[in-house]
């Protein structure tokens, strides 16, 4: 027993200057409980503190965005940069709607100028969703993408420097020229929606049947 004595001071020693290196160096601390000894064992609970979950790095406008399956280039950020709005790297040129749907003279109710997600879900309620091509185009990337509203495209428009120049970057072609929102005029919703021009002031009106540049928009 006189031996087993022995053993466990200098365990004990060992343990104690293990310790006090470990909390110089800001390693995880040790908590030694009692010990339960019977003739040469020594059990030693040892408990190290909970490791710190992994959180994304806040964005910026302007930065590059590639997670969950998405990318794009961010141009609108809130709560610190952890949420926020990107648009996508690609673009296309389309009618908002067909000719033929756009010569019925049907106004879709889309008055909502800053949540173009708002505008796209109810056209793509439609029975008839697949005569508006650059919503169809927009929410085939996915069930979160839709054409932005005009006070989104008036937020890219005013971050457009910052966000071309990621773009270039990636090889991608820049946004410039005339862009269509989701939002219709609301002096003629029959036929003309709200359009925006990129790197001008410019704000027109266009005729649904008209082709122009479509970009799409997602929320992260």
């Amino acid at each position: 027993m006189k031996n087993i004595y022995l053993l466990l001071t200098l365990v004990g020693v060992m343990l104690t200057s293990t310790i006090s290196d470990a909390s110089a160096q800001r390693t995880p601390s040790y908590t030694i409980n009692d010990h339960e000894y019977c003739d040469q064992h020594l059990t030693i609970n040892v408990t190290q503190p909970c490791a710190h979950q992994d959180t994304t790095a806040p964005y910026k406008v302007g930065d590059y965005y590639n997670e969950n399956g998405k990318q794009g280039v961010v141009f609108e950020v809130w709560d610190n940069g952890r949420h926020g709005k990107i648009v996508s790297l690609d673009k296309t040129v389309l009618q908002w709607c067909t000719h033929e749907q756009s010569d019925k003279g049907i106004a879709l109710g889309l008055t909502n100028k800053s949540d173009g997600k708002a505008n796209t879900d109810k056209v793509m309620q439609r029975g008839d969703s697949d005569q508006y091509l650059a919503f169809v185009w927009c929410r085939n990337k996915g069930a979160d993408w839709y054409l932005p509203a005009f006070d989104e495209l008036i937020a890219i428009n005013s971050n457009n420097s910052a966000i071309n120049s990621t773009l270039a970057e990636y090889n991608a072609e820049l946004i410039k020229g005339y862009y269509w929102s989701s939002t219709e005029y609301e002096d003629d919703p029959k036929f003309c929606v709200w359009i925006v021009v990129m790197s001008s002031r410019a704000i027109p009106i266009g005729s649904k049947y008209y082709p122009n540049s479509v970009r799409a928009v997602s929320a992260f």
